[in-house]
């Protein structure tokens, strides 16, 4: 009985399962190089600079309750690795619910071509045995970059940028930036909590923040401004 309940109890609080299956055709964005062109939520061009290669996008409903698009750029190493990624995801709630988003408790805050962004940073080192939850926006992530063949970054730094894009709370853009660290150097560990080098690890955060500033530009699509973007040029 007692294993009756647990499973019963994963089945109804896997909001995983309720995600639908991705589908690649018809995103709402369009992708020209290396630039995502957005007509609405918000209305705005984002561009990444030229070592990155746009590897394509999906759709999804995520956990049922908001429909979400991802679009994937990497950056590989001479030897043709992942050296680097950009996930950037579009992010609304059904009309159907009142949920709302909340990142007030992100430490950070950066502007991009006059939009503001939430910004958490941190390192990781993945744990290939761990068991992953299915169905969540970061399964989506990984199960796109291994079905492309690449081997995801295990040993990490990791930025996550978060736009707003109106007043509702409700509509979200969210960059990744995800860089697996030198093989012969960096080690994500040696900066957590109890790491040798946990009093260096802001000063290398801020390190790789500048690339994602060098790399990474928006500007409003004045001509849609209508639809959604706020911009303080």
């Amino acid at each position: 009985m007692i294993g009756i309940g647990i499973i019963f109890h994963d089945q109804i609080f896997d909001r995983g399962r309720l995600t639908t299956s991705p589908t690649y055709d018809n995103l709402q964005r369009a992708v020209r190089g290396n630039d995502i062109e957005s007509r609405f939520d918000p209305a705005a061009t984002v561009s990444f600079s030229e070592e990155f290669e746009y590897i394509g996008g999906q759709k999804f409903i995520l956990y049922g309750v908001a429909d979400t698009e991802q679009y994937f750029f990497v950056e590989k190493t001479a030897g043709g690795k992942l050296k680097s990624v950009y996930w950037v995801q579009y992010e609304a709630y059904l009309e159907d619910n009142d949920y709302t988003y909340d990142y007030s408790g992100s430490p950070g805050r950066t502007r991009i071509g006059g939009f503001e962004f939430f910004v958490d940073q941190e390192f990781f080192v993945a744990d290939p045995d761990a068991k992953r939850r299915k169905g969540t926006d970061g399964a989506m992530y990984r199960q796109f970059l291994t079905e492309k063949g690449f081997e995801l970054p295990a040993n990490a730094y990791y930025a996550r940028l978060v736009h707003m894009t109106d007043d509702s709370n409700r509509k979200e853009l969210m960059i990744i930036f995800i860089e697996q660290l030198p093989e012969s150097g960096l080690n994500a560990a040696d900066y957590l909590e109890g790491g040798s080098r946990i009093v260096e690890a802001e000063h290398v955060k801020q390190q790789f923040f500048d690339k994602v500033r060098r790399t990474i530009s928006m500007r409003a699509n004045l001509q849609n401004s209508g639809s959604g973007a706020k911009s303080t040029h």
